[in-house]
């Protein structure tokens, strides 16, 4: 397995792996109630995010089995602050994807995310995301093992939110804990924040069985 960044090109890639392993996502399943439309409004919303966010000031990383892409990461290094109007430069897509009537509803819900931001230094892992017919392979804990690497060179913590207990117990054996409860507004499903200290668990070469 190869774990590297991966060029412009393969957003497109990228995007439908991450579609396709988060179809049945708690966040995505509220966001996008029709399933009709997840698929496709997921790859178009994180498209922009990935052109507005993580491309400009991120790292977009993926494994690689046997040379085809089979997860994908994408991370925040500490103390990043886009201007404004990259924020708003998603709106349109957002519009587009979840339909007016449920953005301002579905803004709300992202929004609520930022309160559970800790003050100090720390990367952010904002997605990771395994292709579903290698789940289980060790593919993301390759991926969340790079990020730890780079987050303990820099010597600060490491952030994320998650929406269910299984990947609660997966970051767990990777050495985050839980901070806190995020309770979504509008009826959307509870996440929990997770940090891990600099050095607590396994980087790189450590383990963490799946997925």
């Amino acid at each position: 397995m190869t774990v590297r960044p991966f060029p412009p090109a393969e957003t497109p890639d990228a995007v439908r792996l991450a579609a396709r392993a988060f179809a049945d996502d708690p966040l995505f399943r509220f966001v996008y109630p029709d399933p009709a439309r997840r698929l496709a409004g997921f790859a178009r919303e994180h498209t922009a995010y990935m052109r507005h966010y993580y491309r400009p000031y991120g790292v977009c990383e993926a494994a690689y089995l046997d040379g085809a892409m089979a997860g994908m990461a994408l991370w925040l290094p500490p103390n990043t602050d886009p201007p404004a109007w990259r924020e708003w430069a998603t709106f349109p897509t957002l519009a587009q994807t979840v339909g007016l009537r449920r953005l301002q509803t579905v803004i709300r819900a992202y929004h609520a995310f930022d309160h559970a931001m800790p003050e100090q230094p720390f990367w952010y892992l904002g997605l990771l995301a395994v292709a579903p017919e290698v789940q289980g392979a060790g593919v993301g804990s390759s991926l969340v093992r790079a990020g730890l690497a780079r987050a303990d060179r820099d010597g600060v913590g490491s952030f994320l939110e998650t929406g269910t207990a299984a990947n609660v117990a997966f970051y767990q054996r990777l050495g985050f804990t839980v901070t806190e409860e995020i309770p979504l507004p509008g009826g959307g499903p509870t996440h929990w924040g997770m940090w891990r200290q600099p050095g607590n668990g396994p980087a790189r070469t450590g383990t963490a069985d799946r997925p």
